[in-house]
């Protein structure tokens, strides 16, 4: 692996998800675009939920790198193809806020829908993430499950052992 000096580009290559640099085509434009990515992410994530939106920016997924590589690692397996609104969902996710619902429409030859509600405290209404891009039906194979008696949940969100 060549040195770089590129903060971003160094966490994506120790996460092993050099990918999202390597295929972008041309390549010298990867970052720039994925900075864009997560400029669009962070300004839906505002948008939603004002001040009480922690950063996604390039600075604030260095320090998660910092802090949890296999937070960070999750993540960036999704920066690639989810929808700006489902990376807010994502972020928040990896933040601790927990999955209440998930809603999916799926019907030949008809449009397609996702919806992840995800629910804060009991004091607030929840946050409501909804695609109509089919690609964001990534984001759930990350999702971690369990088995709570004869019902389900969807717990955190994970990186992929590829």
């Amino acid at each position: 692996m060549s040195s770089t000096t590129d903060p971003l580009e160094k966490v994506i290559r120790e996460c092993g998800e050099g990918w999202l640099i390597d295929w972008y085509v041309p390549r010298e434009r990867a970052l720039s675009h994925l900075r864009g990515v997560l400029q669009r992410a962070d300004e839906n994530g505002r948008a939603l939920l004002g001040p009480s939106m922690s950063p996604l920016t390039p600075d604030a997924l260095i320090d998660l790198y910092a802090k949890n590589p296999h937070k960070a690692r999750a993540f960036l397996q999704v920066l690639g193809t989810a929808s700006p609104k489902m990376l807010v969902m994502v972020w928040r996710v990896l933040q601790g806020v927990e999955i209440s619902e998930i809603q999916m429409e799926y019907r030949e030859n008809a449009p397609f829908r996702l919806c992840i509600r995800l629910s804060v405290s009991k004091d607030h209404r929840p946050e409501v993430y909804e695609s109509s891009d089919i690609d964001d039906v990534a984001v759930l194979r990350h999702m971690g499950t369990m088995k709570l008696g004869q019902s389900g949940s969807f717990d955190g969100f994970y990186a992929l052992n590829r």
